[in-house]
């Protein structure tokens, strides 16, 4: 069974449905705000999350549907076969698909009205009515008399198009394909190139790592009088995505902590990694004061994830304090070393990583919810083995 790198905390939820919660409300919004994510799909990714999402609307409730329905209302790229079965469920469902998406044509229309009847009618009446509604907000000026129009200035001469980077060679630039099967064409895109690292960021990457913490915490403190705007700071992290990281640092799970800092954060694997792993635990305290964490979460993290640092409550403390010393702006500037020492992978390559494993959770959740029912049913007593009344 492949391990579950994407969800952190993911036994937990599991622990929830069989203590009678139902977790397939959380599936299905989850693998719809995965696969939104990108503007582009596979027909393997698209056959996907129909097959899944499918499966999860028939077992979800109203509210549920009606939020996966004002997603995806308005995205080119949903699977039709979804917005179909959306359009024709209750009207605080429908309503969004029918009056919004861009996949259902007149005919799908016409289906749904003469199915469902007057209010979905009315409904499909407001989105023609808005189609067909002028864009100005007043009547259009007559045009003066030609006397007095003034001469238009010449046109400009087109100019050529620019040339492709050098970067990119002119056969890996993607033609318009025609439509796939389903319906919906695919939009090209140019692909990026890797970023490269850059030599002065790496000789000061590896300057941080190779210091103690005396010299690393003088780096960071030092960084504040850099001159120029520090770099952007990622989003702070949601308290549902700050729970999941907790709770896999908890666990000892260090595969998904390594890669919630790498999406998180915006750095490579290799990168991410290497924080985590850090003897003294500076790197990871970098990565919190960027990310905003609270100060206890942080201390609950370095109790559990890092053996060395652990052990020692002293240097728990320590961290501790580092974390409270230390700058939003000072950590943004450490994580954009480290970015440029060794760059991400593309949008697309994430894009791909993260939507399989995102499969691979809601598969493997569909699979547990329904082993406990399988587990409840007794075994056959001998008696009745030895009498044939086994049920087989």
């Amino acid at each position: 069974m492949i391990k579950l790198p994407h969800l952190a905390g993911f036994e937990g939820l599991l622990d929830l449905d069989r203590r009678g919660v139902d977790i397939r409300p959380i599936l299905l919004r989850v693998l719809t705000d995965q696969y939104l994510q990108s503007r582009t799909h596979t027909l393997d990714e698209e056959r996907q999350y129909t097959e899944l999402a499918l499966r999860l609307i028939g077992e979800t409730d109203i509210t549920t549907r009606a939020a996966v329905a004002m997603r995806l209302a308005p995205h080119a790229c949903a699977p039709r076969a979804i917005l179909l079965q959306l359009a024709r469920d209750e009207l605080e469902v429908a309503e969004p698909i029918l009056l919004h998406s861009p996949r259902l044509t007149t005919a799908d229309l016409a289906a749904i009205a003469s199915e469902r009847g007057p209010c979905y009618v009315t409904v499909i009446a407001r989105r023609e009515n808005a189609a067909t509604a002028p864009t100005s907000r007043g009547p259009i000026p007559l045009a003066a008399p030609e006397r007095h129009a003034a001469p238009l200035p010449a046109a400009a001469p087109a100019l050529p198009p620019p040339p492709l980077p050098p970067e990119l060679p002119a056969e890996d630039v993607p033609s318009p394909r025609d439509e796939s099967a389903n319906g919906m064409a695919s939009i090209p895109v140019l692909a990026t190139p890797a970023a490269r690292p850059k030599p002065e960021a790496i000789e000061l990457c590896e300057l941080f790592f190779a210091a103690g913490p005396a010299e690393r915490r003088m780096i960071l403190i030092g960084l504040d009088y850099l001159p120029g705007s520090p770099p952007r700071s990622p989003a702070a992290m949601q308290r549902t995505d700050v729970w999941k990281l907790e709770s896999a640092a908890l666990q000892h799970n260090a595969d998904v902590v390594v890669r919630t800092l790498e999406h998180a954060v915006g750095i490579s694997r290799a990168q991410a990694r290497r924080i985590v792993n850090d003897e003294t635990g500076e790197p990871i305290v970098v990565a919190a004061k960027a990310l905003q964490l609270p100060a206890d979460v942080l201390q609950r993290m370095l109790l559990f994830m890092n053996p060395r640092v652990g052990q020692s409550v002293d240097r728990v403390y320590e961290l501790a304090a580092l974390h409270a010393d230390i700058s939003v702006a000072a950590a943004c500037r450490l994580i954009a070393i480290w970015r440029d020492a060794d760059p991400a992978d593309t949008p697309a390559a994430k894009h791909q990583a993260l939507w399989q494993n995102a499969v691979e959770d809601a598969r493997r959740a569909l699979l547990e919810i329904r082993a406990p029912a399988r587990r409840e049913q007794p075994a056959p007593r001998p008696a009745e083995r030895a009498a044939g009344n086994d049920g087989r």
